[in-house]
């Protein structure tokens, strides 16, 4: 049989009628197939199959149509060709999109649902998350709600850990990074500055049983000069530096009782000069129904 291509009617042996441009005797470009049935399908035609159903204006989509790409189908507006307006998308791996189109990409407001079960309400723009969103787990909770920046956490948001744990603040690149407040699921509170997912600066530790530490922070931990107030025990607060959450060097402690003693911390652990006399409480020190007193203890000496 010949092969013929440009424009014309091709009649088929089971009633089917086509319209249209064809190449090697196959509908291939813009046509119109009249089925048997009495359907129609009218729309632009690759390789003897429809590739858009829908409107056209010029040979191109225009207006509603349904598209079958490679990796999934596009149905919705369209506008000169592109995708444009309201439309769905739905990839052949199971990811699908639901939402506002512009030029051809996701832009303003839409749904994305991942194949896993994770799912995106928010702004789009440039086709990524741009903007205000929330994203959900699988079981519908929420995840992290706040701003996007090129699909990623990024700006201000709040994040909600599996394990109970909630962190409000600023973001950067998917990562906490400025200033802002975990709460654990203990109750501890980290209120400050962080760097790269790490307390990292400035900041405020509270911890559950009433203990506070206020002070310097350097990869998620105590590190430089901050002040330590207990709750219990015969110190009431600590005041010096830490290295990596330890106490290290020359501290002043604020006690209990009126005590006088020069006290060297080397990794938390204390180093007292044994030369040093203890002063007796006077009656100005001692504890009154006002509560305990207290009294400075000066720390002065070397290590040893």
């Amino acid at each position: 049989m010949k092969k013929h291509s440009g424009k014309g009617t091709i009649a088929y042996d089971n009633g089917d009628v086509y319209e249209g441009k064809f190449d090697n005797n196959e509908p291939h470009g813009v046509g119109k197939m009249t089925h048997n049935d009495g359907r129609i399908c009218e729309g632009i035609w690759k390789n003897g199959k429809i590739e858009y159903e829908g409107e056209l204006v010029n040979g191109e989509p225009h207006g509603r149509g349904k598209k079958i790409y490679s990796n999934g189908t596009y149905e919705g507006g369209w506008k000169d060709g592109k995708m444009h307006g309201q439309g769905t998308y739905k990839w052949a791996d199971g990811y699908v999109y639901e939402g506002e189109w512009k030029d051809g990409l996701r832009q303003g407001k839409g749904v994305f649902n991942n194949a896993n079960g994770n799912v995106y309400e928010g702004e789009y723009k440039d086709g990524k998350r741009n903007g205000q969103g929330i994203s959900k787990r699988p079981d519908g909770s929420v995840m992290y709600e706040g701003e996007y920046k090129d699909n990623l956490f990024d700006g201000s948001g709040t994040y909600y850990y599996k394990n109970g744990n909630v962190y409000t603040g600023e973001w950067r690149a998917n990562k906490p990074h400025g200033k802002g407040v975990l709460t654990y699921a203990n109750q501890d509170i980290y209120d400050g500055e962080w760097k790269e997912n790490c307390k990292d600066g400035k900041g405020i530790m509270k911890y559950h049983n009433g203990d506070v530490y206020t002070g310097e922070f350097s990869k998620g931990k105590m590190h430089g000069k901050g002040t330590f107030e207990y709750t219990d025990g015969d110190i009431l607060k600590s005041i010096g530096e830490w290295k990596e959450g330890k106490k290290c060097g020359l501290f002043e402690d604020v006690v209990r009782v009126s005590i006088s003693e020069h006290v060297y911390y080397e990794n938390d652990e204390v180093k007292s000069d044994p030369n040093v006399k203890r002063e007796a409480p006077s009656d100005e020190d001692t504890d009154t129904e006002e509560g305990p007193a207290s009294k400075r203890r000066n720390v002065s000496i070397s290590p040893p």
